[in-house]
């Protein structure tokens, strides 16, 4: 998860540095975690991060079917999990720099580690 870190701190820096930049998108595959029922489960997965100078977007897609995104802009946030309305875990109750969400009526968490949210 560090080269997704990396990446999110670049993408970051060139988007305040550069005058001429305006948008900037990232692609990683990580490994989620998938707690359900008790359970557990490592999950690879794919973690697309797009960032403009008012908007930015995160998309996981895992092996297991699961889809979260999240879009986040001056005016609103928007967190979907499998096409329901979702919810991020707060910070303050997670362990090793997790960044979780779920959504109601959901008995799943997903999880990715050391993301830039």
């Amino acid at each position: 998860m560090k080269g997704f870190t990396c990446l999110s701190l670049t993408l970051m820096c060139g988007l305040m540095v550069s005058a001429t930049a305006n948008a900037g998108c990232g692609e990683m595959q990580a490994q989620c975690i998938v707690f359900e029922r008790g359970e557990t489960t490592p999950v690879s997965c794919s973690i697309s991060v797009c960032a403009n100078t008012s908007d930015f977007d995160t998309y996981w897609t895992l092996s297991n079917g699961s889809e979260i995104s999240h879009h986040i802009n001056a005016n609103k946030t928007t967190i979907k999990v499998n096409g329901r309305t979702g919810f991020a875990l707060p910070s303050a109750i997670l362990q090793d720099k997790l960044s979780c969400y779920s959504a109601p009526g959901i008995s799943s968490i997903y999880c990715a580690k050391d993301m830039l949210l």
